[in-house]
């Protein structure tokens, strides 16, 4: 009871700091620019079948071979020329700061043997569209050019499926709710604190 009464003294901090915690939080939502999210599904498809004594395996190793090819699909991702590549072929600036931040733009996961999803974030939904007809074009022309057998014929095609780009921005509510109860929470620790040294002061006092 005594705390709350101690609490209600500083009523007005608590509801000063939690409002601008709240307004702070509207306006870092309401003026954060928007974020494309945009993602890219390939699909590892065998052609020109290779001809095998062992029928009852085909398929069996066609999969096989598919998984194996997609993993090099997805390094692709992950080297530096082949993303310097992909830029150049845009015509964007890839502004490179770092090997490390350059080569974990893009994320890569394989969903089965033959179906592979890139995604990435752009700022500008047109930037999002030219890397995106960027990425389909050089991963297929590379895949092409890395699978083929002795007879100079591919046994696999990479195919990019058509790009799926969302803009995504905080929620208005969601942020000022969040900024709501972070503010009020972060003046009750510090009115708490405040309660706590002056009393710690008070108790130095009556003990001398």
């Amino acid at each position: 009871m005594n705390n709350f009464k101690a609490l209600l003294k500083y009523k007005w901090f608590i509801l000063v700091l939690t409002l601008l915690a709240a307004i702070f939080s509207f306006g870092f939502a309401y003026f954060k620019p928007a974020v494309y999210d945009t993602s890219i599904s390939f699909s590892i498809n065998r052609i020109n079948k290779q001809q095998t004594t062992q029928y009852q395996y085909d398929d069996y190793y066609a999969i096989q071979a598919s998984d194996l090819f997609s993993q090099t699909v997805m390094s692709w991702f992950m080297t530096p020329s082949v993303l310097l590549e992909i830029y150049d072929k845009a015509g964007i600036d890839p502004q490179i700061k770092s090997i490390a931040s350059f080569t974990s733009r893009f994320k890569i996961k394989k969903y089965s043997p033959q179906n592979i999803v890139v995604s990435f974030k752009e700022r500008d939904k047109n930037t999002a569209e030219k890397i995106s007809e960027s990425i389909i074009s050089i991963i297929s022309q590379k895949g092409e050019q890395s699978n083929k057998d002795a007879e100079s014929k591919s046994l696999f095609e990479v195919k990019g499926a058509k790009p799926v780009i969302v803009e995504s921005k905080p929620s208005l509510w969601l942020s000022t709710l969040i900024g709501l109860v972070g503010g009020f929470i972060l003046s009750l620790i510090i009115v708490n604190f405040i309660l706590y040294f002056k009393q710690d002061k008070v108790n130095q006092v009556t003990f001398k």
